[in-house]
């Protein structure tokens, strides 16, 4: 079965390597957020796979994951450079993504727009092998539907309908929030693809 490669979820190459990540999800980092926001836990991939052919009439990429599992996808027109990449050469994957909740009530302007999505990306230059850095932002108005004041967690639903759990540093904001009430949440994710050329 062939199934669609996009830069954004690289889906094809984090699929075939999920089950062997060389991280386990962790903690982020503190980074500036809005006042009374709450952070969800960041969770860091890293993975490759060995590409077994290409057809770049095709579109298609045939790729090998580290537990030796294959695969044909098709590749997206978003990818430029495929007619550059051969058998033998590796692609390297490196994805995280975090989720801040700002624990307030929308605003009438972000109800009327209930996910906001924003892609920024680079590519690497044509004298280097392929690689790519892409960034999507996607700002939800979601619902809490869950309350741990003992974990300290909350749970919202996610931009694709998942739960996501999410740490309340401050104890104090379980008093004014509730199941049920709505919040604005921002999920960030980050890919970084590169491709590392085989033996010749």
């Amino acid at each position: 079965m062939k199934s669609s490669l996009h830069p954004i979820a690289f889906s094809a190459l984090l699929g075939l390597a999920a089950s062997s990540c060389s991280e386990a999800p962790k903690e982020g980092v503190a980074s500036p957020e809005p006042a009374g926001a709450a952070r969800a836990t960041v969770v860091d991939l890293q993975t490759s796979a060995l590409v077994k052919a290409v057809d770049a009439d095709k579109r298609l990429i045939t790729l090998e994951g580290p537990r030796g599992n294959t695969g044909v996808y098709k590749v997206g027109d978003q990818v430029q450079r495929l007619s550059d990449i051969r058998a033998g050469d590796k692609i390297n994957a490196k994805y995280r993504v975090a989720a801040v909740a700002e624990l307030r009530e929308p605003t009438a302007e972000e109800k009327s727009a209930p996910i906001t999505v924003v892609e920024e990306g680079d590519r690497a230059a044509l004298d280097v092998p392929p690689a790519a850095a892409i960034w999507r932002g996607v700002r939800v108005v979601t619902t809490i539907e869950a309350l741990d004041r003992s974990a300290q967690t909350l749970t919202v639903k996610g931009p694709l309908d998942g739960l996501v759990a999410v740490r309340v540093a401050d104890p104090t904001a379980f008093d004014r929030l509730k199941v049920g009430q709505n919040i604005v949440v921002t999920f960030a994710e980050t890919l970084v693809i590169s491709v590392e050329p085989g033996p010749k």
